[in-house]
């Protein structure tokens, strides 16, 4: 367990402890487009949506280093039959890009790099016997994961949009980022062999 690699539960538990809005359906939808060609979501809503709660709950469904069946058992998710198929069979990378933006400013780093710097550190850490320490690419250290039997990845990433409305101007920055995220989830070569799902949150559409 790990801050963006398989960060558990807690954060789901701590939600159904108060009043909770059963939007588990997301959930379903998600394991409808596992193993198809595109299983990647990017759901743009308003402010205070509940997007980040959201984020919470996928985490806490698909991270395998758990055990969160107690947390989904009266949710409609568990009437689903793909329900024991995917829950907890999974390793989840999730991240906060506004939190990256924040320690960026304050340390003078590039962001996209530290995101991709912070993310290999966790990798190399949970899998020393599949990722070379001189691995510097993010797309070719997931691949040599799963292709060592591990499971596949979930990706939730939330805020993924706030580098466009903090960065207006820096397109240089933007370039970076798009690439970032072409090499993650629209990479022939590796995305299908490794990424199972991806969640991406935020509050501007996406637009070609």
């Amino acid at each position: 367990m790990g801050i963006y690699l398989n960060p558990g539960y807690t954060g789901f538990e701590e939600i159904r402890r108060y009043i909770y809005v059963d939007k588990s359906g997301l959930i379903s939808f998600m394991n409808s487009l596992i193993g198809k060609p595109k299983p990647l979501v990017c759901f743009s809503r308003p402010r205070r949506f509940g997007k980040s709660y959201d984020a919470n709950m996928i985490c806490a469904y698909y991270d395998k280093s758990c055990d969160s069946r107690a947390l989904f058992e009266d949710l409609e998710i568990a009437k689903e039959d793909t329900f024991e198929k995917h829950l907890n069979q999974y390793n989840v990378i999730t991240f906060d890009v506004t939190g990256f933006i924040a320690d960026s400013k304050d340390n003078n780093i590039n962001i996209v790099l530290n995101i991709k710097n912070t993310l290999l550190e966790e990798l190399r850490a949970a899998f020393p016997d599949c990722i070379r320490d001189e691995e510097k690419n993010l797309g070719k250290a997931l691949y040599a994961a799963v292709s060592k039997g591990n499971a596949k990845f979930v990706f939730v990433i939330d805020e993924w949009d706030a580098l466009f409305r903090e960065y207006k101007d820096n397109k240089q920055l933007q370039e970076d980022y798009i690439l970032f995220l072409r090499n993650l989830f629209k990479n022939k070569d590796t995305t299908s062999r490794t990424i199972a799902a991806a969640y991406m949150a935020g509050i501007l559409p996406i637009k070609k």
